[in-house]
């Protein structure tokens, strides 16, 4: 079977199925694993699927499109941003990745909530700009650094080696991070490696990780860990994420798990 042929049957499985598995199609086409690893990869790179352990599912505009994710499940980011703000305090210095459950958590730290004079240090020009204090606000005393780095957009944010060199200069007391994925064997990924490798830094820098998950994130495959379970402080999700496969062992592996309640 040639090449294009078995990529055209895989797309064809991908929209009837919605995923497909790499033992399956490798006996049903008659070729190696190897042969069908590097099609996946292929696939992946002209962005005609997602690779995930042991096969593929498409992509979907959720996975690339920050502005539709802003929109998506808003109840529980609030209800998950409102928590964490229970388990900070004032005078804090607090890193923020980039990302629309950040976002939320940006919105929900700019409304009055009794914090005081926090130091936030970001990548996520959304984040800055709704914590940044401007003419007209009553003083809350926060300060906004901008990390240094690459600019990209969606979400527009700072990236590459400048973006961790500079987040070496600081030392937190929280990590305020939102994945792509979690599980109870990885623990926290993102999908993007340079949402990764900053995520993992400000890990590595911070006294504590709170990680913030709404439902559909537990168990949701992704491509880099940032943070392994057994380092997560605390992992906040809403209440739909005990339905979800996997959220007891998740629950399990970490004993710092809170459930946000609407």
């Amino acid at each position: 079977m040639w090449q294009e042929e078995r990529q055209q049957k895989i797309r064809d499985r991908l929209a009837a199925f919605g995923q497909v598995s790499i033992d399956r199609i490798t006996e049903e086409f008659g070729v190696s694993r190897e042969t069908i690893r590097r099609d996946l990869m292929e696939m992946e790179q002209a962005g005609k699927l997602r690779r995930v352990r042991g096969g593929a599912v498409p992509v979907t505009r959720e996975d690339t499109t920050y502005g539709i994710r802003t929109t998506q499940r808003l109840k529980e980011k609030r209800a998950i941003a409102t928590t964490a703000i229970g388990l900070l305090n004032s005078g804090m210095t607090i890193f923020m990745d980039a990302g629309s459950t950040s976002f939320v958590m940006a919105e929900t730290l700019a409304a009055p909530h009794g914090l005081t004079n926090l130091n936030i240090i970001t990548n996520s020009v959304d984040v800055a700009r709704l914590l940044a204090e401007g003419p007209g606000q009553p003083s809350r005393g926060f300060r906004v650094l901008m990390l240094a780095g690459e600019f990209r957009h969606d979400p527009m944010e700072t990236h590459g080696g400048a973006t961790i060199n500079d987040i070496q200069r600081y030392r937190a007391d929280v990590a305020l991070l939102a994945p792509w994925g979690i599980d109870a064997q990885m623990g926290a990924m993102n999908h993007f490696i340079h949402g990764a490798e900053i995520a993992r830094a400000m890990v590595r820098n911070s006294d504590r990780t709170i990680i913030l998950a709404d439902h559909s994130k537990i168990g949701a495959p992704a491509r880099s860990v940032f943070c392994p379970t057994a380092e997560i402080d605390h992992l906040i999700v809403d209440e739909a994420a005990d339905l979800r496969p996997g959220f007891g062992d998740l629950a399990q592996a970490v004993p710092g798990l809170i459930m946000a309640r609407a």
